[in-house]
């Protein structure tokens, strides 16, 4: 009886103690991301009332809505923005939830799960706990444009890092799992198509089991949106096969992908847009399996930073929000991250260069200098185009480089193996 008391007592503590921690991490970037939020999308947002512009937070909640009265969901549009909801029917109907309860509740709850999601990637990809932890999600809150507007629109892009990365990357050694690992990557495929590329990473790390997962999930996830979603289905494959995104012209110099790119510089001939995504897979491709050799040195974060942002030079529109990946970036470059076991530190011009990229893409110097939007971009000058396409072209030529040395170093692994064997 004492023994089962005393058990009892244990427990008590040591879940007091992890939700104090939790409590100290999560909420004063919690707080600071209230507090900015109805400044981020509109400069002249007010505290009374609390009226945050969450613009992609009320195209997900009219769209759940306009499911639930048996519309079509690729119809719906938001009042004044006009806004088309872009996911695959499953992501709608994992979204049901939002169609209840009063709208700046799910601004409040939406604004904790991407704090909460930014936390959970930043102490997985080796951030120290407590107090630390926390003052450096104010600052990613603050100077990380990427998470920033996330928050400020009320996108869904953090979370879906953070699924990713909770199925590769353990909280603790000896982390025990509810889910097999692979369900959480299948899970955010399926809501945007994008993070497959992490099936192939995982294939390539040896995790064929995860990859497997994955699949299964994704098609499974798929499969239930077409059951209940089929016309919807169709017509969402039946557009990305033929180049409809249902978005914004690729032109605005808010999308950095690799396509916006060739698309702004060199025209909008279809060959020319196709040249530019077949590059951007390319990249892609390349970027991937250069990861896998980082993630056998035990460059976990930098890995799994390069994947991501890998997905986001090839998609076909990248807006600067989708640049969250640029999180485990930088926490590999700029933080001296303790390991349990020892980790190939990253050469310097590695951190240099991974470095430059990530001030970029925080600072967002394409939006916070250049004018856009209403065809603005054709008029750019050279220097306007030089600071548009800067940010995709870094990444590139930083991942060509690791690819060249990965090259270079097997080439000399190789010659050394010959000559021993010759000797």
């Amino acid at each position: 009886m004492t023994l089962t008391k005393d058990r009892e007592t244990i427990t008590r503590r040591v879940t007091g103690r992890s939700l104090g921690r939790l409590a100290v991490e999560l909420l004063p970037p919690f707080v600071v991301a209230l507090v900015i939020l109805p400044f981020v999308i509109s400069f002249d947002g007010s505290y009374f009332p609390w009226d945050p512009q969450t613009i992609d937070l009320q195209v997900y909640v009219y769209a759940v809505k306009d499911l639930l009265a048996g519309k079509d969901i690729f119809a719906t549009t938001t009042p004044g923005w006009g806004l088309y909801f872009i996911y695959p029917p499953i992501a709608a109907i994992l979204m049901i939830p939002l169609a209840f309860g009063p709208y700046v509740m799910w601004q409040v709850l939406w604004t904790l799960g991407l704090v909460a999601a930014q936390q959970t990637v930043l102490r997985r990809c080796g951030v120290p706990r407590g107090w630390k932890l926390a003052v450096i999600g104010i600052v990613v809150v603050l100077a990380v444009e990427p998470i920033r507007t996330t928050l400020g629109y009320g996108q869904v892009n953090t979370l879906l890092m953070a699924l990713v990365i909770m199925d590769l990357l353990p909280d603790r050694p000896g982390e025990r799992r509810l889910l097999p690992r692979g369900i959480l990557i299948g899970l955010a495929a399926a809501i945007k198509l994008t993070p497959a590329l992490f099936v192939i990473f995982a294939l390539l790390i040896g995790k064929r089991r995860t990859a497997i997962t994955a699949m299964i999930s994704f098609a499974v996830l798929t499969v239930i949106g077409a059951i209940f979603l089929w016309p919807q289905t169709v017509s969402f494959f039946g557009g990305l096969l033929v180049g409809d995104t249902r978005t914004a012209s690729p032109l605005y110099v808010g999308n950095q992908a690799l396509s916006g790119v060739f698309f702004r510089v060199l025209g909008d001939s279809r060959a020319i847009t196709l040249a530019g995504l077949a590059i951007g897979g390319l990249i892609a491709l390349i970027g991937t399996a250069v990861a896998a050799q980082w993630w056998r040195r035990r460059q976990y974060a930098f890995a799994v930073g390069i994947v991501g942002l890998c997905t986001c030079l090839a998609s076909p529109l990248s807006w600067t929000h989708h640049y969250v990946w640029i999180l485990p970036l930088a926490v590999a470059v700029a933080l001296r991250v303790q390991r349990p076991v020892p980790l190939e530190p990253l050469p310097l011009w590695t951190k240099i260069i991974g470095g430059a990229w990530v001030v970029w893409v925080c600072a967002c110097p394409a939006l916070a200098l250049l004018p856009y939007g209403q065809g603005k971009e054709l008029g750019y000058s050279v220097l306007q185009d030089f600071v548009g396409l800067f940010g995709p072209v870094l990444g590139s030529v930083m991942i060509v480089a690791l690819a060249v040395t990965e090259l270079r170093r097997n080439l000399v692994g190789t010659t050394g193996k010959h000559a021993v064997t010759g000797a």
